[in-house]
C-alpha cells in the first residue's frame, strides 16, 4: 500500500481486530493498518488495531487476529 492512513486524520469505516500473540509492528500484522490506531484492550494481550477495510479470513488466521465489531464514521 503506497498511501499511509493516520488515526487522527481518518474519518472512514474502521474494522478493529484484537492482537493476541505478537506486539504490533510492521512485520507482525498485515500491511494497510491505520497508523496510530493501536490501543490497549484488557481482552487482548497486545491490544487492538484498526484497518480501513475488512481483512480476509486467511490474513486473520495467519496473524492470529480476532475480529471485533466494525464502526462506520
Amino acid at each position: 500500500m503506497s498511501e499511509f492512513i493516520f488515526d487522527d486524520e481518518y474519518e472512514g469505516p474502521r474494522f478493529t481486530y484484537g492482537v493476541t500473540l505478537r506486539p504490533v509492528t510492521r512485520f507482525n500484522i498485515p500491511d494497510g493498518w491505520i497508523i496510530g490506531s493501536d490501543r490497549p484492550n484488557p481482552s487482548y494481550r497486545f491490544g487492538t488495531i484498526d484497518y480501513p477495510y475488512q481483512l480476509s479470513p486467511d490474513k486473520i488466521s495467519h496473524y492470529d487476529l480476532i475480529p471485533q465489531e466494525s464502526t462506520n464514521a
